[in-house]
C-alpha cells in the first residue's frame, strides 16, 4: 500500500514538472510571437502604407504596436524585466528541461547583449514607431 502512494505521489510530480514545462514553452512561443509581431510591422507597416494596405492604418492595431514599444522601453530602462521572462522562468524553476522547440525559440528571443544595448534599440523602435505615427498616420477612430 506504501509503495503506491509513493508511486502515486511521483506520477503526479512528473506529471506536475510536464505542465510545467509545457506552459513554460507556450509563454516562451508568445513571448516570440509578440517581439516578432512588433518587429516585422516596422517593415510592414511603412511597405503597407506604399502599397495602400488599409490594416496598417487600424487604429486599434497602431495603438498596440506602439503601446507595447513604449512599455517595453519603460521596463527596460527602468531596469525591469519582462513580465513574460519572468513568469516563464518562474515555471521553469523546478526544472531546466526544456523542450526541442522552447531551446530554439530562447535562442531566438534572449541574446547575450549588453542592457545598454536593449535600451538603446528600444528607444530608437519607439522613436521609429512614433514617425511611423506621424508618416503614416492611423485611421480617425469611428463615432459610431
Amino acid at each position: 500500500m506504501c509503495y503506491s502512494i509513493v508511486q502515486a505521489s511521483a506520477n503526479i510530480d512528473f506529471i506536475n514538472v510536464r505542465i510545467k514545462i509545457l506552459a513554460a514553452t507556450i509563454i516562451l512561443i508568445t513571448h516570440f510571437l509578440l517581439a516578432l509581431f512588433l518587429a516585422l510591422n516596422f517593415v510592414l507597416i511603412p511597405i503597407g502604407a506604399y502599397l495602400q494596405w488599409k490594416w496598417v492604418s487600424a487604429r486599434r492595431f497602431r495603438q498596440l504596436h506602439i503601446s507595447l514599444m513604449i512599455f517595453i522601453m519603460v521596463e527596460s530602462a527602468l531596469g525591469f524585466a519582462c513580465p513574460l521572462t519572468l513568469l516563464e522562468a518562474y515555471l521553469r524553476n523546478s526544472t531546466t528541461q526544456q523542450s526541442f522547440i522552447g531551446y530554439w525559440v530562447n535562442r531566438l528571443l534572449y541574446w547575450n547583449l549588453p542592457e545598454v544595448f536593449f535600451i538603446t534599440l528600444y528607444c530608437f523602435c519607439v522613436i521609429f514607431a512614433i514617425i511611423l505615427w506621424i508618416k503614416v498616420p492611423p485611421r480617425k477612430a469611428s463615432t459610431d
